[in-house]
């Protein structure tokens, strides 16, 4: 039974999307008041559409119907139960004679005989015929009583096609709707922002010159130039860094310098000694040398200024 009212729901769910709307309205037929009378047909019906909210219903030529049964031992009590529901005029005479129960219902549900239940009736019936007829009639739903257990057809083929044009017209009327909404919507929030800030402005400008106004005049302070950033100044160097620094540049380049001398030198080559000159002697030196009786070497030494002439042979 759970399973069968989840489909029932979902079924009557797809009716609504058609125009049907609580309360129900529930038109019967006589042979399924005869066919209930050991069963609470309200209860069923509020069980099976998962509602208390119906209208159960009934035609007078169903009831004119019934009359005809009086015979049978049973048909009071349907009587009975018929006349609590409530009487739908069908248009047909009491003066005339009683309409088949087929004619009356169709002339009742499709009025005007376009194949569409324009008053969106849930009928109940017994009758196959009658069923089968009401089918081609869009959108009409239908139950009937199979072994005390009360059944909604499924929705007809008609009926499907139907909710599924109008799903597709919702959807397109939607589309359609949402782009000019949203235009109309853009449209008026920028004109309530540019009034909005037009009056901001202005609010705000009122309020800077009622408070220039209330202030003092207040001499303004001169904070001389402005200097460099001091994150983005380099530090000062201490004098006696950058002395170390200069001589460490100077031994370095020395060192490179003596290394170059010492790499163009062939391994085995040696520096070439200075030869030194002897010094003349002295004035005083030639006469000391004289007195002590050697007269020859005093000669050159007093023309030792004078160049020397080669003697030619």
């Amino acid at each position: 039974m759970g399973k069968r009212v989840k489909q029932y729901k979902k079924l009557m769910r797809s009716f609504q999307m058609l125009g049907f709307r609580e309360p129900y309205q529930l038109l019967m037929t006589s042979d399924i008041i005869l066919d209930t009378l050991k069963l609470d047909l309200l209860s069923l019906f509020e069980k099976t559409l998962s509602t208390k909210n119906l209208k159960p219903m009934i035609t007078q030529c169903c009831i004119r119907a019934l009359y005809a049964r009086n015979k049978d031992p049973d048909v009071a009590r349907a009587i009975e139960r018929a006349k609590t529901f409530e009487r739908r005029r069908c248009g047909h005479l009491m003066d005339e004679d009683a309409h088949p129960e087929r004619e009356c219902m169709l002339s009742v549900i499709d009025p005007k005989k376009k194949g569409e239940n324009k008053f969106r009736y849930i009928v109940a019936t017994q009758d196959e015929h009658l069923r089968e007829m009401l089918r081609s009639v869009v959108p009409t739903p239908l139950m009937y009583v199979k072994r005390s257990v009360l059944i909604l057809e499924p929705m007809a083929e008609s009926s499907q096609k139907a909710r599924e044009r109008e799903e597709r017209a919702k959807f397109m009327a939607g589309i359609v709707r949402g782009s000019k909404r949203k235009r109309e919507d853009d449209d008026e929030g920028e004109e309530a922002k540019d009034a909005g800030n037009e009056e901001m402005d202005s609010g705000d400008e009122r309020a800077k010159k009622r408070e220039e106004e209330a202030k003092p005049n207040k001499k303004k302070k001169n904070h001389g130039p402005k200097g460099p950033n001091p994150l983005a100044v380099k530090k000062k160097k201490k004098e006696n860094e950058g002395r170390k620094d200069k001589n460490e540049k100077k031994s370095a380049a020395a060192a490179i310098t003596d290394g170059a001398a010492t790499e163009e030198k062939a391994p085995g080559e040696t520096k070439p000694k200075r030869k030194r000159r002897k010094k003349a002697p002295t004035a005083g030196a030639g006469n000391a040398e004289s007195g002590s009786g050697e007269k020859t070497e005093g000669a050159p030494a007093a023309d030792a200024g004078k160049p020397v002439v080669a003697e030619e042979d």
